[in-house]
């Protein structure tokens, strides 16, 4: 049933991946069929449409680049930083390209420049904030450079402005230009993805950021296969606008919950998470932290259920209870962290020694416990034996020092000496006792 399961919930995951790759490459299926299939003869060359689209656009892009910045001077993210200036340049260079709608058909370059050269900037942003994901977060005073925002923004004015001279001149007529900007912008967005892959962060609004280049690649293709106004044209405008919107739903569930893009977890992290926490906090309560054996209440527990399912099957179950002889001398003579050491040590050797199904506790002190399930008396003392004597024939070195102890152990049987975990827990701490009575580093009863 287990392997039945692993099995399944592996299945599962790669119908994920399967689905999300699907999803990812859906534009192309348009691409296609407008490739071998659209009327060459039909455009749509609506102007005032084109305006209020590329408006929407700009506006859109400027409340993201300031949700952006928000989350970045919170969290400091490098990452954060480059995607802002990803949405102000894409916001800054691409405004002339609705600027410029109503110069279509006399200056076609100058209409058309702006749009793959607005999609290279975002682009190699979005690959610079990828190759920058774990670096430290950058201090405040160097989020608030003003000198930075305004550098940059100047330097994409600049280059509208170099861009409009550009497409004016002689040199601008050349018939490859806006393919080559567009297989530019292209190749930025495979190679973002491609990052992505080597990096596998695993995170959620990475799996958004990877979709989101996805589009803007199959995007700058439809552009490379369209003309203006055709639908292909007008589809490579879509999937653009496709991925820009998932980015930005991206980094508005970073504002509305971390401010971060990198810890923003989704259910299944946040799953995990928890188990893991889960089983921390299991741990810390059932576990004695200095020796790492059970604590006094999780043994008693296990050896009460124990003692139930032996009552119930009518089976034996034995217990050894064992201390430390002249533990006081350990700590007085080379202090209370020797006598921690010395604990640790005894613990790791006793528990060496036991079975799978057997358990070891500490119940205070220098008293520990050994539950043996399944196991008469007669056997327990055999164990409580080779305990007693491999404990008294090993040294820990402790600094400079060589500390040795020896063990006085208590044995007693379910249901030979009670029928109760306090009967049974009275007898063996009843022998232990005779054991130091006795003359110490010694297992009563000794037969």
């Amino acid at each position: 049933m287990h392997l039945f399961t692993e099995g399944f919930d592996r299945l599962t995951h790669a119908y994920v991946q399967l689905l999300r790759v699907a999803f990812a490459l859906s534009p192309s299926v348009g691409i296609g069929y407008l490739l071998f299939f659209q009327d060459p003869d039909q455009h749509y060359a609506s102007l005032a449409f084109h305006e209020l689209a590329i408006a929407v656009a700009i506006v859109t892009s400027l409340f993201i680049t300031v949700v952006t910045w928000r989350c970045y001077q919170a969290s400091g993210e490098p990452l954060l930083r480059w995607l802002t200036l990803a949405f102000l340049g894409f916001s800054v260079i691409y405004a002339p390209h609705g600027l410029f709608t109503s110069h279509a058909a006399h200056h076609p370059i100058l209409f058309l420049i702006y749009g793959p050269v607005s999609r290279i900037v975002m682009n190699a942003f979005l690959l610079i904030g990828i190759l920058s994901f774990g670096e430290a977060a950058h201090a405040p005073a160097e989020r608030r450079s003003r000198r930075f925002w305004l550098g940059w923004l100047a330097a994409f004015l600049v280059l509208d402005l170099v861009l409009g001279g550009f497409a004016v001149s002689p040199a601008a007529q050349a018939l490859a230009l806006r393919q080559g900007l567009e297989w530019s912008a292209f190749g930025l967005a495979v190679g973002g993805l491609f990052l992505m892959w080597r990096r596998s962060a695993g995170l959620p609004l990475f799996a958004i950021y990877a979709l989101s280049l996805a589009m803007f690649a199959q995007s700058s293709l439809s552009f490379i296969l369209s003309s203006a106004w055709n639908h292909q044209w007008w589809l490579a405008h879509a999937i653009s606008a496709a991925g820009f919107l998932l980015l930005s739903y991206g980094v508005l569930r970073a504002y509305q919950t971390t401010r971060s893009f990198s810890t923003v977890y989704s259910q299944e992290v946040i799953m995990r998470q928890l188990e893991s926490a889960n089983e921390q906090l299991t741990l810390l309560a059932t576990t004695d932290v200095l020796t790492s054996t059970a604590n006094r209440r999780h043994f008693l527990e296990r050896a009460a259920s124990e003692l139930a399912r032996c009552r119930r099957n009518a089976t034996a179950v034995s217990l050894i209870v064992i201390d430390l002889d002249h533990f006081k001398r350990v700590n007085d003579t080379w202090g209370h962290q020797a006598g921690d050491a010395v604990l640790g040590f005894v613990a790791r050797q006793i528990d060496g020694m036991l079975r799978g199904s057997d358990l070891l506790g500490r119940l205070g002190g220098e008293e520990f416990a050994v539950l043996l399930p399944g196991t008469q008396r007669q056997d327990a003392i055999v164990t409580a034996r080779r305990i007693c004597e491999h404990v008294g024939n090993e040294a820990l070195i402790y600094g400079d020092v060589s500390i040795r102890v020896t063990l006085s152990l208590g044995v007693a049987e379910f249901p030979a000496n009670g029928e109760t975990l306090d009967a049974i827990y009275g007898e063996a701490d009843r022998q232990l006792y005779a054991a130091k009575a006795a003359g110490r580093n010694r297992v009563m009863p000794s037969a």
